[in-house]
Formats: structure tokens, C-alpha cells, sequence
């Protein structure tokens, strides 16, 4: 059937300053990218891809409409290195009804980046 989604293969975050974003996204994820190529760099975060993608006159950076939840061990432990290298907390961290804590995060360039931890087990 072709209608039916699978799962997230790509997300892509814009930016003005292409190298110093990849440089930033190199330090915070740990890893390299898997892909360069003209106007972007792609990493691959446990089997989805990261674009960055060089602004241009079809987009730009910025928090608007959709926001994919990356999960990570521990929210806090994320906010607080990302927030010590020029993100922002945007919205949370904070732990909402289903179990799950979770914030969204402005990087130095703009864009939001929203990660997400699984509930405890209680």
C-alpha cells in the first residue's frame, strides 16, 4: 500500500552558518557526519537521518509547526550540556501526564530541537 508511512528517515534543520552548525552537531550528538555534499551535511542518530541543510530561498531556520521528539537516557542530563554550549530551553524540561519528560531546545541557529525520555518503570 502506498500510503502507509513508515518510520522518521530524515529531519532537516536549516541554517545560515553551515560549518559552525556541523561543528556544534558533531560535539553535541558525538559522532561525525555519514554524508557531505554541497549545501548539506547529514548525520545518522540511530538509524534516522540528521540534515543540516544550508538556508536558501525555499527555507529557513526557526521553531515552527513540527517538532520531532528525539529520546535520549536523561532530559536533564541533555538540557544542561546543550543549554552550556548556546541552546536554549524553549519549552521544559518538564514531565507530562503520560510519563514521558520532555523539552524543546533552540540551538545556537535557531531551529528546535525537542528530545523526549520514556517513563520509569514503576
Amino acid at each position: 500500500m502506498s500510503g502507509v508511512l513508515g518510520g522518521v528517515g530524515n529531519v532537516f534543520y536549516f541554517v545560515d552558518d553551515l560549518e559552525a552548525a556541523v561543528e556544534w552537531y558533531s560535539a553535541r550528538l558525538e559522532r561525525e557526519p555519514v554524508v557531505r555534499g554541497g549545501a548539506l551535511v547529514a548525520f545518522d542518530v540511530d538509524g534516522t537521518r540528521l540534515t543540516l541543510h544550508q538556508t536558501d530561498e525555499f527555507n529557513s531556520p526557526g521553531p515552527a509547526g513540527t517538532s520531532p521528539h528525539w529520546t535520549v537516557a536523561d532530559v536533564d542530563d541533555v538540557v544542561a550540556d546543550w543549554t552550556a554550549h548556546g541552546a536554549v530551553a524553549h519549552r521544559g524540561p518538564k514531565s507530562v501526564f503520560t510519563g514521558e519528560r520532555l523539552c524543546q531546545l533552540l540551538d545556537p541557529f535557531g531551529n528546535l530541537f525537542a528530545i523526549r525520555e520514556a517513563p520509569k518503570d514503576v
